[in-house]
């Protein structure tokens, strides 16, 4: 009885508190949550390779459009891309597909009456061509899908070397520049279509199918535009690290903060100071990892040597017909000129000077960036050369880079660059005033006056 009670005593200290109905509800503090949205992006691991990676999730929306087109015939094994049949099935349906348009257009063609018969040569000319560029770009697409998966892969290695390094990549610029691009491209064939419904009268449907070929070859030349920015970025990220972990010059003090190691092969030169505050690089990591950059881009432009070759003679062909249309028709039938007719030329000629930009532009500032690498390493070597002058033995073994200049030739005739589009533009210029503005007659004349 006495346990009993000394229980029941007990038991009157400790009641049991009843659960409150109501629920305890913690107030929100914004400065509160928005401190642990910021420690939850420091904290969370950036990743470099597979679909979660920075660039691929950046440019999805396009590899999303690359793969419905069949120029994207790749997945993820592992976070490494490789080989997909699966997607390989949409690069043999748009091979059947684009044979199939060009036979719709060909008996369209046939069936058309036109007052000029050069306008029938130069229209079935200039479709056929760009009809086999297209089936070169998907055929190209199957046997090199081993290459390109390599190239990116390689890629993305050094992304995630950086970054152990670091010095980690941002991808938001290049995210907001994917949707312009999207956008952009988006609103300029919406325009093709639209103006060539009404100036042609023709239906959306076949509108549409003539247009998609067009398309097809626009898309893998962007693809390649990607491609060669994606490592003119690198190049210009490299160029600035290497710029960064520059020895200071005799009788300058370094411009960074910290401590200075530099390494001359089995020589380590140390100058302790506080605690690094930053990961400095020596030479030998720079020249590793500019190497891995260079033979990435050798082999993307060794894949798409003859491509280039083929896009840029369909782009000419295509932007000189146009435009002599234009200004032909602008002079001779000023009166009776059909504006819908200029508008959709006008649209059409934008969709290819933007490609012709894009390439050339691509290719000059990837190859630019590539070839300055050299200049700031042998700039390297001649500040260690001044700081220890007596010990030169393995001084200016970087010369070798200055031979070793990065080109994206198209199929070995020339290099892509912003210069030959300067050059190409002036020949173009001066053709169409010889053409038709022929001073001999005593003012223009048209060209077709003679078929």
């Amino acid at each position: 009885m006495n346990f009993l009670k000394f229980i029941q005593k007990e038991l009157m200290h400790h009641q049991r508190k009843v659960p409150s109905s109501k629920t305890q509800v913690k107030p929100f503090d914004v400065e509160t949550m928005l401190e642990e949205v910021k420690r939850a992006k420091k904290t969370r691991v950036k990743k470099f390779h597979g679909p979660d990676s920075l660039l691929y999730s950046a440019i999805y929306p396009v590899v999303f459009t690359m793969k419905v087109f069949g120029l994207a015939p790749y997945d993820f094994t592992a976070d490494q891309l490789t080989p997909s049949n699966c997607c390989l099935v949409f690069t043999f349906a748009f091979m059947a597909i684009y044979c199939h348009i060009i036979y719709i257009v060909y008996l369209r063609f046939i069936s058309l009456h036109r007052d000029r018969a050069i306008l029938t040569v130069v229209e079935t000319t200039k479709v056929t061509v760009n009809y086999l560029v297209a089936m070169y770009d998907l055929v190209l697409t199957i046997f090199t899908r081993k290459a390109f998966s390599r190239i990116w892969n390689a890629q993305q290695d050094f992304d995630e070397r950086l970054s152990q390094l670091g010095y980690p990549r941002e991808e938001a610029k290049t995210k907001i520049a994917t949707w312009i691009f999207l956008f952009s491209q988006i609103i300029v064939w919406t325009a093709v279509n639209q103006t060539g419904m009404y100036a042609f009268d023709e239906t959306w449907l076949f509108n549409t199918s003539y247009m998609c070929l067009y398309v097809g070859t626009a898309a893998s030349a962007y693809k390649f535009f990607g491609m060669v920015s994606f490592l003119g970025q690198r190049f210009h990220q490299l160029n600035k690290i290497a710029k960064e972990n520059l020895p200071p010059r005799v009788g300058y003090k370094s411009s960074r903060k910290g401590a200075y190691h530099t390494l001359i092969q089995h020589r380590a030169v140390f100058v302790p100071a506080v605690k690094l505050l930053s990961c400095l690089l020596d030479e030998k990591t720079i020249q590793e990892l500019y190497n891995d950059l260079m033979l990435s881009s050798e082999a993307l432009g060794s894949i798409y040597s003859w491509s280039l070759f083929f896009w840029l003679a369909n782009l000419s062909i295509h932007t000189i017909s146009n435009l002599y249309f234009i200004i032909d028709w602008v002079i001779l039938n000023w009166t009776s000129m059909s504006w819908l007719l200029i508008s959709n030329m006008w649209c059409w000629l934008v969709g290819f000077i933007m490609q012709l930009l894009a390439l050339h532009i691509a290719c000059d500032y990837t190859t630019t960036e590539a070839n300055f690498m050299p200049v700031i390493l042998i700039d390297w070597d001649a500040r260690i050369v001044r700081r220890f002058p007596y010990d030169a033995s393995d001084s200016f073994r970087t010369l070798h880079f200055l031979n070793r200049r990065l080109r994206f030739s198209a199929g070995g005739f020339f290099d892509i660059k912003l210069s030959l589009l300067t050059s190409l533009v002036k020949n173009y210029i001066q053709m169409y005033y010889d053409v038709i503005f022929n001073p001999e007659n005593g003012g223009y004349t048209s060209y077709y006056d003679k078929w």
